[in-house]
């Protein structure tokens, strides 16, 4: 959703995450698309070791990317693999971005020479430049509010989303609102504070009641992976929760009495896909 991942919200005159140009392309991490192709071939291949997981076929689709970024999310990777349509709800989006030809240059051209290689479609970079600008459309309303629609989607997707959503419930009702019977979901969820060592991962979540927590203004709605299910069982999606990292037990002598609710197991997921 373009936040600030795990940190307080800014005070006034401090500087914002940024998704503008110059920022981007200072962005190591952001400019680099061989680790877009990285991250979603690795997440395959641990839902296909964790589970009977079928890759998702994007040939002939429309995707539906919640929170994708500054760089069109996985939309570049599904347009090359034959998505018709990709629609990224992104509210911090900047067009600006992508009329650089830097960034096609940089960030691009090294994606789609990572697709050739391992997909040989028979594409060239003028066709792909032309299947990202023709078939990825950007809206910049946040998922909350985003007005009813009738045109259904094949695919939704979100990758460490989720566990900022404010108004989860209307989020979830909106991706109901736009699935269909077959409709596949993949969602990547990271339950850490997103602030603390990785041996200490959720320090800054279970040492304090949520109410407390709130009180600093941290941009995490302490969902736990238990109520992400329930919260898309009761729009009517049946998902399956696949843990990817849950090596780190919660320290149950430090937590907060609010946290005692969960079973252990549900406190140790770090990341979590929810899929069906």
């Amino acid at each position: 959703m373009g936040i600030r991942p795990g940190h307080k919200r800014l005070q006034p005159g401090e500087e914002d995450f940024r998704y503008d140009l110059q920022a981007i392309l200072a962005n190591a991490v952001h400019i680099d698309g061989r680790r877009v192709v990285d991250r979603f071939l690795r997440y395959e291949r641990v839902l296909q070791v964790k589970s009977d997981w079928a890759s998702i076929d994007f040939d002939g689709k429309r995707v539906l990317e919640i929170g994708s970024g500054p760089l069109l999310g996985l939309g570049p990777i599904a347009v090359y693999l034959g998505a018709t349509e990709y629609i990224c709800i992104e509210p911090r989006y900047q067009p600006e971005v992508l009329e650089s030809d830097e960034v096609w240059r940089r960030f691009f051209l090294p994606l789609y020479q990572q697709l050739d290689v391992l997909f040989e479609r028979g594409i060239s970079f003028d066709q792909y430049a032309a299947m990202i600008r023709s078939r990825i459309q950007t809206d910049t309303v946040p998922i909350e509010d985003c007005a009813r629609t009738d045109n259904l989607v094949d695919v939704v997707y979100s990758n460490g989303v989720l566990q900022h959503i404010t108004d989860l419930d209307r989020a979830v009702a909106f991706i109901q609102q736009v699935s269909h019977a077959s409709t596949r979901q993949f969602h990547v969820v990271n339950f850490t504070d997103h602030v603390s060592p990785p041996d200490d991962p959720f320090r800054e979540i279970y040492r304090l009641n949520p109410a407390d927590y709130f009180e600093d203004d941290f941009l995490l709605n302490l969902k736990r992976p238990s109520e992400i299910s329930i919260l898309f069982q009761q729009a009517g999606i049946s998902l399956t929760q696949i843990p990817y990292i849950a090596d780190h037990p919660a320290a149950t002598s430090a937590m907060a009495p609010y946290w005692t609710r969960f079973d252990e197991s549900d406190l140790a997921i770090q990341i979590a896909f929810f899929v069906n």
